[in-house]
């Protein structure tokens, strides 16, 4: 799970801002807070802010960090890493970029950061500490000097002198099987991103989902018909197209015929299809058609059944989703519906987090949300971006928002800032 995320200049944000899902001393909506060891966490967290105000930056920074690490093995010596400082001021564009994730891994808080520029990693470090005991350093770097744990991070030792300027020190020793960095590669790896108005990144796992019948399809199937998108059952098969280049399997061995199988998976397409009631010229019920997905539901429909995949693996597995614009193309009570899977402790029994961007003011409601979930981004008078939460935004008078306050009133009103200033 995440408990913090940290970022220095990155696009449009030049100064070190912090998103926490760590909860404050606030009461509301208790029963929604993920209880981790000595942990209170939030299982969602969402962002508003004028377009171009930076809070898909928020996103794009975790999901830098995330790709800097995960392409890190990839990397030639001399090839250039993924660097986007702020580019508004004369200094920024030469100081390095700084990430730093906190997050859980069973019982045990990894804290691990670098900063970097285009053509290599300035610093690099790994933090962890277990339940009631103080935290200890795994391994420091500063440019190509390092300092390893020879106790607790063993797998680490010797293999300083055999990475690359470029290349970040947890991704070689993972990819030499050391287990700690294994792990810690894995849980970004889980961690996804997605743009909902760029379908195609996402839906590929949807219709896997749906036609092998992988855990979470039965709630997916369950959510749809409670959220009532006008369909009485999707399913999705296969079609496979001819290939002149494939001759009869009686002619191959075992081997060649699961070979020329797993080819013709390749070129198999997966619909999507739903049905619907038919009726006769009186108005009563005379049969059920099926029909392609693609010519027959709304675009809100079909945004909402291609993020089923990612959504509902997410609460299986407890991962962590990040999505942009979540909103885009749905009506507010869907937005909602997906926002309330992970709020809701009976379904999301695994810890998931949802981490999304949004222009939809309907769930700035303390009944759906904490004040600590809910949070800004604002630019200021230089362009650099501002991230705040509602939790610790003071007023005029310097006093805290109180929980009841109308926070979308407010927010229209301009109360908190981050909407946009018509001249």
């Amino acid at each position: 799970m995440l408990v913090n995320f940290t970022f220095q200049n990155f696009r449009s944000f030049r100064d070190e801002k912090t998103l926490s899902m760590e909860t404050a001393s606030i009461k509301e909506l208790n029963d929604s807070v993920i209880q981790k060891n000595l942990y209170r966490l939030l299982p969602a967290a969402v962002m508003y802010g004028a377009n171009s105000s930076g809070k898909s930056n928020v996103l794009l920074a975790l999901k830098t960090m995330r790709n800097v690490l995960l392409d890190s093995v990839k990397l030639n010596p001399k090839d250039d890493l993924d660097f986007q400082p702020f580019m508004l001021d004369l200094k920024s564009h030469s100081q390095p970029t700084s990430f730093e994730i906190q997050f859980l891994l069973d019982d045990i808080k990894y804290r691990y950061g670098f900063e970097y520029n285009r053509k290599r990693i300035c610093n690099e470090w790994l933090y962890e500490k277990c339940a009631n005991q103080r935290e200890f350093n795994l391994f420091l770097r500063a440019d190509d000097e390092f300092e390893i744990s020879k106790t607790r991070f063993p797998e680490g030792i010797g293999k300083d002198k055999a990475t690359p300027s470029n290349r970040l020190f947890v991704s070689l020793v993972a990819q030499l099987n050391g287990s700690k960095s294994m792990r810690i590669l894995d849980w970004f790896n889980d961690c996804k991103y997605l743009s909902s108005m760029e379908s195609y990144s996402y839906k590929g796992d949807t219709m896997l989902m749906f036609s092998e019948h992988l855990e979470g399809w039965k709630q997916a199937l369950d959510f749809f018909h409670h959220t009532q998108l006008g369909f009485n059952d999707f399913f999705v098969k296969e079609k496979f197209f001819p290939n002149d280049g494939f001759v009869s399997e009686d002619h191959f061995s075992d081997d060649t015929q699961s070979k020329l199988q797993a080819k013709l998976k390749l070129v198999a397409n997966l619909e999507a299809k739903t049905t619907h009631n038919i009726y006769d010229e009186n108005g009563a019920l005379y049969s059920e058609g099926t029909f392609d997905m693609h010519k027959m539901e709304s675009e809100g429909t079909k945004k909402v059944i291609e993020m089923a995949g990612p959504i509902f693996d997410a609460l299986k597995s407890g991962r962590v989703l990040l999505v942009d614009e979540l909103d885009a193309k749905l009506h507010p009570f869907l937005t909602r519906s997906i926002l309330q899977l992970f709020m809701n402790p009976k379904t999301n029994v695994n810890g998931a987090q949802l981490i999304f961007t949004t222009h939809d003011t309907n769930l700035l409601n303390l009944a759906y949300l904490r004040r600590d979930q809910i949070w800004f981004t604002e630019k200021d008078n230089i362009e650099s971006s501002d991230l705040y939460s509602l939790v610790e935004f003071k007023d005029e008078s310097g006093v805290k928002i109180r929980n009841d306050r109308s926070v979308q009133k407010d927010y229209i009103n301009g109360r908190y800032g981050a909407i946009p200033f018509m001249n």
